[in-house]
């Protein structure tokens, strides 16, 4: 094993990353063949739907969310991040992101069963968006006419 591989192996051992068969080939390890190793399935990750919640109210909300989201993204195409602010004053707002756009906010009520209904329209309200949005994107910027170019 030459310097290289055992440089390559123990720093892998280090980071607790387990080294690509290519490794133990008696050539040198390329940047391709161990990028290759690294990659993530797009059809693993896609999908996702992660959550900064706080309160009781503002898991409510997010499970129910979480629940219609998988109803209406069954192919996992979309990933959007839920996040609540709680408040005492006013009790707690929840955001919801996809990219680094904003598309849904609003203030919980105090009544928890309600809150299961506002997240189940959040989600569609949120695919309805995110679909207009890649609609509009296709199509070209809607707001510009063609003798605006």
């Amino acid at each position: 094993m030459t310097t290289l591989h055992r440089s390559a192996a123990s720093a892998a051992l280090l980071l607790g990353l387990a080294m690509p068969a290519v490794a133990s080939q008696s050539g040198p390890v390329t940047t391709s063949s161990v990028s290759k190793s690294r990659t993530l399935n797009r059809a693993e990750v896609g999908g996702i739907v992660t959550g900064q919640m706080i309160t009781l109210a503002g898991r409510t909300f997010y499970d129910s969310f979480a629940a219609a989201w998988r109803d209406k993204d069954e192919q996992g195409r979309f990933v959007v991040a839920i996040s609540e602010r709680p408040s005492a004053r006013w009790g707690s707002q929840v955001f919801v992101d996809y990219g680094n756009r904003r598309l849904y906010q609003a203030f919980l009520p105090p009544n928890l069963s309600r809150i299961g209904a506002i997240g189940t329209a959040a989600a569609e309200q949120v695919f309805q968006a995110i679909i207009d949005d890649q609609v509009a994107q296709f199509f070209g910027d809607p707001d510009m006419a063609r003798d605006e170019f």
